[in-house]
């Protein structure tokens, strides 16, 4: 359909506000080598370990002279080798791919960022395995609308296998920056998925007859799965309880 007036374009979407990811305890340097998906997904990773209840112990390196020079917070040792990770993402990289293209990857002083490749790299997973010290699986999922329910089928699947004892669950988009609204914007408006509508009230209406497209937006979320008896040793009140997941595909629309 020919867009012949402003009525025709996106007129609402979720835009971030301001945001510092070292606010949740994120070292400068390491923030640096993250794009702003994964910023706010291991902003997430910290409330959701938080609600859990999972304890993060600091670590300890020793010096030169031998003293013990303070580290990384990290999960316990017992638990590093027994959690996975699972970052399910559509878009990761996006904003910073695009950013990178319009100014030919110039890092400000002249030179090309090295950090360029790890920002736009589907990176979440393994930086925040980094991040909390779990060697588990460890795995970026992209099942497009249905990326963090499918994240869940496999961790409960990881953990019946017996490839780890918990998994960190952690999905996150951001697909309105400056950069990338003008292209993902227009690719859902083309594909005819997103509003034009302008009344939030009247729009944001997910499981209603009355919906006419989606709300573009950008935000996280993380969850952290483990067996019941595990919760219960812990002495830790579940928030949910997961009864069964099964995975479908048509096998025809994305």
């Amino acid at each position: 359909v020919p867009v012949h007036d402003i009525d025709q374009v996106i007129r609402l979407a979720g835009r971030a506000q301001a945001f510092d990811v070292t606010d949740w305890g994120v070292k400068a340097n390491f923030a640096r080598a993250l794009d702003t998906t994964t910023e706010l997904a291991l902003a997430a990773v910290v409330e959701a370990l938080r609600d859990a209840g999972v304890p993060l112990q600091r670590t300890y390196k020793t010096s030169v002279s031998g003293k013990p020079v303070p580290g990384p917070w990290l999960l316990p040792e017992p638990w590093r080798d027994t959690t996975g990770i699972i970052f399910a993402s559509s878009f990761p990289g996006h904003h910073e791919m695009a950013r990178g293209f319009r100014n030919g990857g110039d890092d400000g002083e002249g030179h090309f960022d090295r950090r360029f490749i790890f920002q736009i790299l589907p990176m979440g997973h393994s930086q925040f395995a980094q991040f909390v010290g779990a060697r588990g699986p460890n795995a970026h999922v992209n099942h497009a609308c249905a990326s963090h329910t499918g994240a869940v089928a496999l961790a409960e699947d990881w953990m019946r296998m017996g490839r780890c004892d918990r998994v960190i669950l952690v999905s996150a988009d951001n697909v309105t920056s400056d950069e990338l609204m003008l292209y993902i914007g227009a690719g859902f408006t083309a594909a005819g998925a997103a509003s034009t509508h302008d009344v939030v009230e009247e729009t944001a209406l997910p499981f209603d007859r009355r919906r006419a497209g989606l709300i573009l937006g950008m935000g996280a979320a993380a969850f952290v799965l483990e067996r019941q008896r595990d919760v219960e040793a812990r002495g830790v009140v579940p928030i949910t309880e997961l009864l069964d997941s099964t995975t479908v595909n048509s096998a025809y629309h994305g």
